[in-house]
């Protein structure tokens, strides 16, 4: 972690699968990063104003006034209205895109793959709750894609250079909403044809408090702990424990043992429900997801 992150505390933490988007909201002052767990791994990137979603960012916008088609460190992403909505403080990569549409439908219909899961679904899926349709969902930021503009102006897709561990920093200018989206696109360089999980992380601009030496001796509650918790999910099966027998009537001269029954023992099958929310990805593997614990 850089010494910037150091200063600051996580209060939100999200594990994306390739497929699947979240929807954070990021107050004004706050940071929101974005890391490739594995490595090569797209984010599909866009954001909303809390106060007015007519308002999002634009990449149109923020290439025209920062003259440049990359984002960079230090630029400053505006909105539709040409308003500040972020600026890039950390960027380990250096390398983006923000020329490309987000993948949905009809691109992987052309490519011979219909039903492939997608970043506009995706994305659309995660800002239900805030009234934002498929159709309302801009031209995103794409965090660790690299297109190659060739001399004619042909555009050509490479596989990232975003190593394990590579992440981008933006501090929020404004209150807004952000979703992010895994790229599942297992057809072409964009992820190196091998989607991965993203993590995403929102910081509140001051370190924890720090502790007296009376309250270092003494137990922490739970409710006390305010850093947010990531719990990984376990691969095996869940046991179900069968309930016991009931005794048969024990004679009042010599009571017997109740007959241990081998139904008892093995316990009875059960369903178990899969955690692992919307159907899973065409042509991808399985991938790790995490179960997150907020605490505000």
């Amino acid at each position: 972690m850089s010494d910037l992150l150091n200063e600051k505390t996580p209060i939100k933490s999200r594990h994306i699968r390739p497929g699947q988007g979240e929807a954070v909201e990021v107050k004004a002052g706050q940071f929101l990063q974005i890391e490739t767990l594995q490595g090569k791994q797209v984010a599909d990137f866009v954001a909303f104003s809390l106060d007015d979603t007519g308002e999002f960012l634009s990449t149109a916008a923020t290439r025209s006034t920062n003259g440049n088609i990359v984002p960079q460190l230090g630029m400053t992403l505006y909105s539709n209205r040409r308003e500040p909505m972020f600026e890039i403080v950390e960027d380990t990569v250096g390398r983006h895109d923000m020329l490309y549409a987000c993948c949905d439908p009809v691109r992987y219909e052309k490519l011979g793959a219909p039903g492939h899961a997608n970043c506009r679904e995706a994305l659309t899926a995660s800002l239900v709750g805030y009234g934002i349709g498929y159709d309302r969902i801009p031209d995103p930021i794409n965090w660790f894609m690299t297109v190659s503009i060739q001399q004619r102006g042909e555009l050509e897709i490479r596989e990232p250079i975003a190593e394990a561990g590579d992440y981008v920093l933006v501090k929020a200018l404004k209150d807004v909403v952000a979703a992010v989206s895994a790229c599942p696109q297992d057809l072409t360089p964009t992820n190196a044809e091998h989607p991965t999980n993203l993590r995403v992380r929102v910081f509140r601009d001051e370190p924890l408090p720090a502790m007296t030496m009376r309250e270092a001796s003494q137990p922490v509650a739970e409710a006390e702990i305010v850093v947010a918790e990531v719990v990984e999910p376990e691969p095996a099966e869940a046991a179900v424990e069968a309930a016991p027998e009931p005794e048969p009537a024990t004679v009042e001269a010599a009571p017997e043992p109740a007959p241990a029954t081998e139904a008892a023992e093995q316990g009875a099958p059960s369903t178990v429900a899969s955690s692992h929310g919307p159907s899973r990805p065409a042509r991808l593997r399985d991938t790790a997801e995490a179960t997150v614990v907020r605490v505000e």
